[in-house]
């Protein structure tokens, strides 16, 4: 069942689920600075989608969705229809960010909380990892994935670089580790 609606509908940030593990400390300043919970019908709405699991999930906006449900207040949303999200690239780079939020146990905004990083910190552990997942989804297929995953049975893939000499794993704890194959 779908949950794709036409339109805004007016939610709080905690019924929406999350498609990224980490905050960018000084981006949530910057929305601190200009943000206003009396005002909110002023923002652009934030976009969502449900990728086949019945919740409606961010694809982006999440800083600004903190910071409402740190006040909070109900934000805007609308359904994304933008093809980034919807094509079948899409549809499975962001079920892999659900995947890996669920392995955090990171369901809603208010998860990132203790997950707030410095730019620099940001750029290491979640646009760096975001690059490797595409490289890995991208240019290797399931079997692929699932035969490379099979020679570290206690370590959960993630990513690999360009031309897919090295892969990115990690363990239960988030720990990560850089294997040639």
């Amino acid at each position: 069942m779908s949950t794709m609606f036409q339109g805004v509908q007016w939610i709080f940030p905690t019924d929406l689920g999350v498609s990224q593990l980490y905050l960018n400390q000084s981006k949530l300043e910057g929305v601190k600075k200009w943000f206003d919970p009396n005002h909110m019908d002023f923002y652009a709405p934030l976009p969502v989608c449900d990728f086949g699991n019945g919740r409606l999930t961010l694809t982006d906006g999440h800083s600004r969705a903190f910071v409402a449900y740190q006040y909070k207040v109900k934000i805007p949303v609308i359904y994304d229809t933008d093809e980034t999200v919807t094509s079948n690239e899409g549809q499975q780079l962001y079920k892999n960010d659900i995947v890996w939020c669920q392995r955090f146990n990171i369901q809603t905004v208010a998860d990132l909380e203790t997950r707030i990083v410095d730019s620099s910190e940001y750029q290491s552990l979640w646009i760096d990892r975001c690059d490797r997942a595409y490289n890995l989804l991208t240019q290797t297929n399931e079997y692929d994935r699932s035969e490379i995953q099979r020679q570290y049975p206690d370590l959960f893939l993630y990513g690999a670089n360009n031309d897919l000499t090295i892969y990115y794993f990690e363990n239960e704890q988030g720990q990560l580790f850089e294997l040639a194959l």
